[in-house]
């Protein structure tokens, strides 16, 4: 993507009330504080050599889970992300479960965890506090205690780092501390380009829906992009992957029924084969008529290339918001519709 020197009005700048951009923008800073979060927890308690890993979580919590599934690909721990009120059948007690909810309120999560305590399985508990910390006080389960004054989705990376430092001490992984420590330095020099090429993009998104394309491995990070659409700039967004995309979605670039800008995430370490789709794509794309973007997403080491790559969808997802004079950190209809629902019985 280009790189233009751009502003937006500055009255734009009061539907941030929150002051979520500096949030985004310190993303390298809560990555730190995240991975620190787990060095003063006792896991004395979980002696169990596990075979298998559960993160259960909704939202943020389970995109840092889907995140961590991507950075560990190459590892032999066996690394299930659940979004749901249930465990699978095969969960048992050589599963660690990582119950993980920002607001500890999250009634999935709260399910997850009552099944965990059925199976047997070793837990731990991931939360600013309330419900999911009161049951695991009470349960005396490991709790990882995050900051809060957080949107969830904004904390993001904390839990992301957490959940991989947890994972290291408890030796399911191998360490990636000088990956992690260097992170910051890796990202630093980048956050200004990154912003200017978020407000670029941004422009393009008005009046437009966005479809995010990324190869399977990558798929965590289509996923962070199309939800922060969703919550931060409110407007409808997809994700999908190559190759899979090209044996049914590509069909229905014959038959368009709104206007869309397609978002192309291109990882160095995608396959050969899936670069080459993702040409061919863009091809038949400009041909029916469908404006694009194609980033290339570069780096010293995979997490500086994922978070870049999750930096920059938040940044354009934040300029959406204010392009579209609304306030990036509330989410009305997501209050609103848990309100409705009305309390939970676990």
């Amino acid at each position: 993507m280009p790189e233009e020197n751009l502003s937006l009005p500055e009255e734009l700048k009061k539907y941030d009330p929150e002051n979520m951009r500096q949030i985004i923008l310190n993303t390298p800073i809560l990555a730190e504080q995240g991975y620190r979060l787990v060095e003063a927890i006792d896991l004395s308690r979980l002696r169990e050599k596990y075979t298998a890993v559960i993160i259960a979580g909704m939202g943020g919590s389970s995109i840092a889970g889907l995140l961590l599934q991507a950075y560990l690909a190459d590892e032999k721990l066996s690394l299930a992300v659940i979004q749901d009120y249930n465990l699978p059948l095969w969960a048992d007690n050589k599963t660690l479960v990582v119950a993980c909810s920002y607001s500890g309120n999250t009634e999935e999560t709260l399910s997850c965890f009552k099944d965990a305590r059925r199976k047997s399985c070793g837990l731990v508990a991931v939360t600013t506090g309330n419900k999911l910390g009161e049951y695991a006080r009470v349960s005396r389960i490991p709790i990882i205690t995050l900051p809060i004054g957080y949107q969830p989705r904004a904390a993001m990376a904390i839990e992301f780092f957490a959940l991989l430092r947890l994972l290291e001490k408890l030796r399911l992984v191998k360490s990636r501390a000088s990956e992690v420590l260097r992170l910051k330095q890796d990202i630093k020099p980048k956050l200004q380009a990154l912003e200017r090429n978020a407000m670029v993009l941004s422009e393009k998104l008005v009046n437009k829906t966005p479809i995010i394309y990324t190869s399977k491995r990558f798929e965590a990070v289509g996923y962070r992009w199309k939800c922060q659409f969703n919550e931060n700039a409110k407007v409808m967004a997809f994700n999908n992957v190559l190759p899979e995309m090209n044996h049914n979605e590509i069909e229905g670039f014959e038959s368009l029924q709104a206007a869309y800008h397609a978002i192309i995430l291109r990882f160095e370490d995608d396959h050969r084969r899936i670069q080459k789709r993702m040409s061919l794509i863009k091809e038949i794309m400009l041909r029916k008529g469908i404006s694009d973007t194609e980033i290339g997403i570069r780096g010293p080491s995979l997490l500086s290339k994922l978070f870049s790559a999750i930096l920059l969808g938040d940044l354009t997802s934040y300029y959406l918001a204010l392009r579209l004079k609304t306030n990036p950190s509330e989410v009305r209809l997501i209050e609103d519709f848990k309100e409705k629902l009305g309390a939970y019985v676990a």
